[in-house]
């Protein structure tokens, strides 16, 4: 990559892992060895030895120093190489504490970490480091193969499989044959229904949707090794099944981190503020999709990629100094923000780096007969027969790309450009200035095959319009706006614009920002900015996704709040004096949505910080109904709270206050 979005954001992140000392990363191997530890400990996941990504973060410099050439990853990446090497026992144990938490999830990236070693920084050595720890895998790793377990056994076969074709030793394909998931990957393989009741007895209503997507580049990487087709139809029905059922207008998937019955999302979407896994989720999408171009030859799988690559990892915010990363996107159509996971180095800071590299990898595949263009980003490929291809574009802020040509003398071959599932309009092109064809077929590529001399320029248009993408095909609501590959989320003064806006003609109610790329104003209210999901940060409030149904609700769920509050499937409670909810709505009314029980208590209602009266919640009997309202607060927006005052009547038997969101009513 030359320039853009996407190599700012490799930078930054190659800047970010170079800072980490590495006798931080390497302080727990090193105690575990008995050997001299400086440093300080990292804290979270990492100092608690729980998920461990070390394996990632090796895995990210390889690949960041394949991407970049910038000599400072590749010797970080030796030294910690280095360093950890001289910690791996006698019996080949390696793990940074003597008690890790899922051994299995661990083995894997360190796995994935040293075969990328091997391959992008030269270190052969890496492997004799591999088959000592292998070696004491398959000696002591469960192999029970409990189902859903959460240590993720079921990714094993993928690095394995890798590590077999880079050695050629069968003990890695053995070991990968052990941990493929086969009752998953049948139920795909066969179309089955992959929330009914499995041959094996099996069945689920929720699968952990990172590992659920990331399992199938095992699929993927046994069918390179043996040539079984049904591991070809496994990733292939799998992903025609996760696009028609789990996959949001961004390319994001899992809300809670679960792949469920589709009927299910709609309200997940709605309760949830951890809509998805952002690194690791782009990062099995690279893979999948990689896989799926590489193996069928189909363009189509472009499009998940170019989703990820600006929705997903693109509309990330930068990581904390302790560690902390943007686990979770959130799309809630009750209004959202951007924020970084509290706990420090999770395992979505292991895949970050994996992930910003891995776009670069996605730009261009090397066919026989030439060049394919898979995304539209500023970029120079040398290909084996010598010639250079420079692609200078300003995509997605304008929707063109250009390819130059740079060669010795002149060469024939095809260059293939995808053809987005996205276009608005039919493509054109020019060869030096002028209008040339550029042939269709039906792997979704557009194709010109030429002698091709030095300086020559293709120039392709790709038209691009503002349309909405219904999470339901079947209903209009909700929805969220895109244009190309790129969503957008609004921007508004006030709550959820989603009554104001014409999702049927979105066209023609928003107008262009001047000076804004990809920036609109809604015409009748122009304080409502439309703009790329990837613009926000941290902290700015959106609404990716609109549904008029939410209008005159805060939910609970919605609602900050503070002292320990019990959850329920309706509301919070709490008997703790001073707990508090509070939630800020847009009206001169506002009522408050509980239930009276013969346990509840009173609170205290403020309104803008003003006290205005008090409740009581008590009811001769269980979930009653209760009523509260107020008017006359004046246009505008307004905070209520709700704090429990640890008093109850006489009659109660305790003084719990439950509270279910707020409703505003219609002016």
């Amino acid at each position: 990559m030359t320039d853009g979005l996407r190599k700012r954001q490799m930078d930054e992140a190659k800047e970010f892992y170079l800072r980490i000392p590495n006798d931080d990363l390497l302080l727990g191997f090193r105690r575990r060895a008995g050997q001299p530890a400086p440093g300080h400990t990292l804290g979270g996941w990492y100092g608690d030895d729980v998920f461990h990504i070390f394996g990632q973060i090796l895995s990210g410099l390889a690949r960041l120093y394949a991407a970049t050439g910038d000599p400072a990853c590749k010797a970080k990446a030796d030294a910690l190489l280095d360093g950890w090497a001289k910690t791996i026992s006698p019996d080949g144990f390696f793990y940074y504490s003597s008690k890790p938490n899922a051994p299995h999830y661990i083995f894997d990236k360190m796995a994935g970490g040293l075969v990328d070693m091997a391959l992008y920084c030269g270190r052969k050595d890496a492997l004799g480091d591999l088959s000592r720890i292998t070696d004491w895998a398959i000696k002591n790793l469960d192999r029970s193969h409990k189902w859903l377990d959460g240590g993720e056994w079921y990714t094993l076969s993928e690095n394995l499989y890798r590590a077999f074709q880079a050695t050629g030793n069968p003990k890695y394909r053995d070991f990968a044959k052990v941990w493929e998931y086969t009752t998953y990957w049948s139920a795909y393989a066969e179309r089955r229904d992959i929330f009914a009741k499995q041959p094996d007895g099996n069945e689920t209503q929720r699968y952990h949707a990172y590992s659920h997507v990331n399992t199938l580049g095992g699929a993927a990487q046994a069918y390179r090794v043996k040539g079984d087709r049904t591991y070809l139809d496994t990733i292939l029905n799998a992903y025609d099944f996760l696009q028609a059922n789990e996959v949001f207008a961004t390319g994001g998937f899992g809300p809670d981190e679960s792949i469920v019955p589709p009927e299910k999302l709609g309200s997940l979407l709605e309760s949830t503020n951890a809509t998805f896994e952002t690194q690791c989720g782009s990062w099995a999408v690279f893979k999948l999709c990689k896989n799926l171009i590489a193996l069928t030859g189909d363009a189509k799988f472009g499009d998940w990629v170019e989703q990820m690559a600006y929705n997903g990892v693109a509309a990330t915010i930068p990581m904390s100094a302790d560690g902390q990363v943007f686990y979770y996107s959130d799309y809630n159509p009750f209004g959202a923000t951007k924020f970084n996971n509290s706990t420090p180095w999770t395992c979505c800071a292991g895949t970050r780096p994996m992930a910003a590299a891995d776009v670069d990898d996605l730009i261009y595949f090397e066919a026989p007969d030439g060049l394919d263009v898979n995304l539209f980003i500023p970029s120079a490929v040398t290909l084996k027969r010598g010639v250079q291809v420079i692609q200078q574009t300003r995509f997605p802020d304008e929707a063109a790309t250009e390819l130059q040509v740079r060669n010795q003398s002149p060469t024939t071959f095809t260059i293939r450009i995808r053809r987005p599932g996205w276009l608005q309009g039919t493509p054109s092109a020019e060869l030096n200035g002028h209008p040339v064809s550029l042939a269709a077929d039906d792997k979704h590529w557009m194709t010109l095959t030429r002698t091709w001399r030095d300086g020559d320029r293709l120039a392709v248009t790709l038209p691009m319009g503002l349309h909405a993408v219904p999470l339901h095909k079947d209903r209009p609501y909700p929805a969220a706006i895109a244009i190309g590959p790129v969503v957008l989320a609004c921007r508004t003064e006030a709550d959820s614009p989603a009554g104001l806006i014409d999702l049927k003609h979105v066209a023609d109610v928003f107008e262009p920002s001047p000076g804004e790329p990809l920036t609109y104003r809604l015409k009748k209210y122009p304080t409502v900015l439309a703009r790329p999901f990837f613009a926000y940060k941290e902290g700015e409030e959106y609404f990716l996704y609109l549904d008029p149904a939410t209008l005159g609700t805060v939910p609970f769920r919605r609602m900050s709040h503070g002292g320990h509050w019990n959850s329920g499937n309706r509301f919070l409670w709490s008997n703790e004096a001073g707990a508090w909810m509070e939630g800020s709505f847009s009206g001169e009314s506002v009522k408050l949505i509980g239930w009276a029980f013969d346990d509840a208590g009173r609170a205290e209602i403020k309104i803008d910080g003003k006290v205005v009266g008090r409740i009581d919640q008590y009811g001769p009997g269980r979930d009653l109904p209760w009523t509260w309202k107020i008017g006359s607060l004046g246009p505008g927006r307004h905070t209520l709270r709700v704090t429990v005052l640890h008093e109850k009547g006489e009659a109660s038997k305790d003084s719990f206050v439950n509270v279910g969101g707020l409703e505003i009513p219609n002016p």
